[in-house]
């Protein structure tokens, strides 16, 4: 099963959150590219280490 971000709605909160400039880059550029914003590809990713984790 790949990764595949997706639109995403529900509560939210406002967090700050500081990326290294290389990081920025790369994934502003992979969300411009798949029509999403930067903000749900963060959420996506967070969400799929989440799920996807060794406890």
């Amino acid at each position: 099963m790949g990764f595949k971000p997706e639109n995403y709605k529900s509560n939210e909160i406002r967090l700050t959150l500081r990326l290294p400039e290389r990081l920025h880059s790369e994934t502003s550029i992979y969300a411009n590219r798949h029509n999403i914003s930067l903000n749900t590809l963060i959420i996506n990713c967070i969400e799929y280490a989440m799920n996807n984790k060794e406890d």
